[in-house]
């Protein structure tokens, strides 16, 4: 079958509007991931590197996250090891130090390798971890739900995470009005330390994606 580039460029001009609808988003206490990616985007060059760690959060970066140079988008796929995103930064940095780092990090991903923060601090990889934060295994919630309609429990309490990235004399954030994630990414990769940015994600986008993509009917 040959390949229909006018057929795949409709299709990635409908995902680039997809993205691009909640980019004005001026929501308070839960931001949609569409509009933390957005920002994320606008924040990072073309050479800059993301990695993404595993959990819902993963879903959305590999749908939307568009990227302009090879390997300026890690993700842990293969056995899919959650707190991958933290160490493989600092990693990154110790690669790259001129380029911007930046780990997007469920909280249960995070919390696997926080530790990592002392080597960042100590070796002066100051580079950026974003905490999308919704107090559960979202991703595995996510799948529950579509499967059998209900999740088990998977609920769990955090720590203040500006107060635990403090005690590693990191800078620790938190933004909670989606207008402010912006000048908030820049506070952070300004800063002269490494960087613990915390988000409150609205994962009630998950089953609107679900309802989407089953809505797409495949030509093949």
């Amino acid at each position: 079958m040959s390949f229909q580039a006018k057929q795949h460029a409709s299709i990635r001009q409908g995902m680039q509007a997809d993205f691009a609808a909640h980019k004005d988003d001026d929501t308070e206490s839960l931001i949609r991931p569409q509009k933390a990616l957005w920002d994320v985007r606008e924040a990072l060059g073309a050479n800059d590197i993301l990695l993404s760690d595993v959990g819902a959060h993963k879903m959305w970066i590999a749908r939307y996250y568009q990227c302009d140079e090879p390997n300026t988008c890690l993700i842990s796929n293969g056995f899919c090891s959650m707190g991958f995103a933290l160490p493989g930064a600092i990693a990154a940095k110790m690669t790259y130090s001129e380029r911007r780092v930046l780990a997007i990090c469920g909280d249960a991903g995070f919390l696997m390798n926080v530790q990592e923060l002392e080597t960042a601090r100590r070796i002066g990889t100051n580079i950026v971890a974003m905490i999308w934060e919704d107090c559960a295994y979202g991703l595995i919630a996510w799948k529950q739900q579509n499967q059998f309609g209900r999740h088990t429990d998977l609920s769990f309490k955090n720590p203040d995470f500006v107060k635990l990235a403090e005690s590693f004399d990191c800078l620790g954030l938190r933004v909670v009005r989606s207008r402010d994630l912006a000048p908030a990414l820049e506070e952070a990769f300004d800063a002269d330390r490494p960087c613990v940015l915390t988000i409150p994600i609205d994962y009630r986008e998950n089953a609107l994606l679900t309802q989407q993509l089953g809505e797409i009917a495949c030509p093949i």
